[in-house]
C-alpha cells in the first residue's frame, strides 16, 4: 500500500515545473514532508478541456456514500481489482487524476523491527505522478468534498526490496492520456498501468519521527 508520502515544494514551483496553472485552493499549498490519509494532496485534473493543479482530500468518498468516514479506508485502490470494485469502477472509467509527490515512505520489515524508508527519484528534480481516481461527494448539508485515492501495483525495482506494493507511477508523457475526458476501456487502462516503466528510485532509511503524522518538518527526510 501507499500510506504516507511527501511533496516538499511550494505551489508556484510545482506549477512552473509542470507548466500547468494552479486551480482554486492550490495556490495556498506549502511544502509537506509527511502527508497522511484524510489530508489534502495536490492533483492534476482535467475538465472541459482544461488541465490544472487542484487540491483533493486523500481517501476516496464514493458518490453513494452516506458517511464521509468511508474515505478513511479507501486511500488505495489495487490495480488488479480497480476496474471491478464498485467503489472504484466508475471513477476508473471517467474520473482519473494524477497525484503529485516528490517521494513516498514504506517500512522495511527486519524480523520484529520496521525501519521507515524514503523512496524518491534518483533524478531529484523529477516530480512523481501517482495514478489516481477522484470523486465528488455532496452531503445533505455543507460543502461538497472532492476526494481521491492512489492506485497501487506490485512493487518493482528498488521498491520491491522494501515492500510488496508501491504506487502506480505514470511517466510524465502519459499523463494526458490518463486524464482523458472520454470514458476509456478499463482493460486498456490497466494494461497501460501494468506496462508503465518504473522510475529509478533511491531508498534511504530515515528517522522514526515519520511514524507520527503530526511530525511534518523537513528533518523527516534526514537519513537515519
Amino acid at each position: 500500500m501507499c500510506g504516507r508520502f511527501f511533496l516538499a515544494r511550494r505551489a508556484l514551483e510545482i506549477a512552473q515545473a509542470l507548466g500547468l496553472p494552479l486551480g482554486r485552493g492550490a495556490e495556498s499549498w506549502r511544502p509537506r514532508y509527511n502527508i497522511a490519509p484524510t489530508q489534502d494532496v495536490l492533483t492534476v485534473v482535467s475538465a472541459d478541456g482544461a488541465t490544472s493543479i487542484e487540491p483533493r482530500r486523500w481517501g476516496l468518498i464514493p458518490h453513494w456514500a452516506k458517511d464521509p468516514a468511508i474515505g478513511n479506508r479507501m486511500i488505495n485502490a489495487r490495480l488488479e481489482t480497480v476496474a471491478s470494485k464498485p467503489s472504484f469502477a466508475r471513477p476508473f472509467r471517467s474520473a482519473r487524476c494524477v497525484i503529485l509527490a516528490d517521494g513516498f515512505f514504506e517500512w522495511r520489515k527486519e524480523g520484529e523491527r520496521k525501519t521507515p524508508t524514503m523512496l524518491r527519484p534518483k533524478l531529484r528534480e523529477e516530480i512523481l505522478g501517482f495514478a489516481g481516481l477522484c470523486a465528488r461527494w455532496k452531503p445533505e448539508k455543507g460543502d461538497e468534498i472532492q476526494s481521491c485515492t492512489i492506485i497501487t501495483r506490485p512493487a518493482e525495482g528498488a521498491a520491491a526490496k522494501i515492500h510488496d506494493r508501491m504506487p502506480a507511477i505514470l511517466p510524465r508523457d502519459s499523463w494526458a492520456d490518463w486524464l482523458g475526458a472520454d470514458p476509456a476501456d478499463p482493460k486498456a487502462l490497466m494494461k497501460a498501468l501494468d506496462e508503465a516503466p518504473v522510475p529509478k528510485l533511491e531508498t534511504i532509511a530515515i528517522t522514526a519521527a515519520v511514524n507520527n503524522p503530526r511530525n511534518d518538518e523537513a528533518t523527516i527526510l534526514t537519513p537515519a
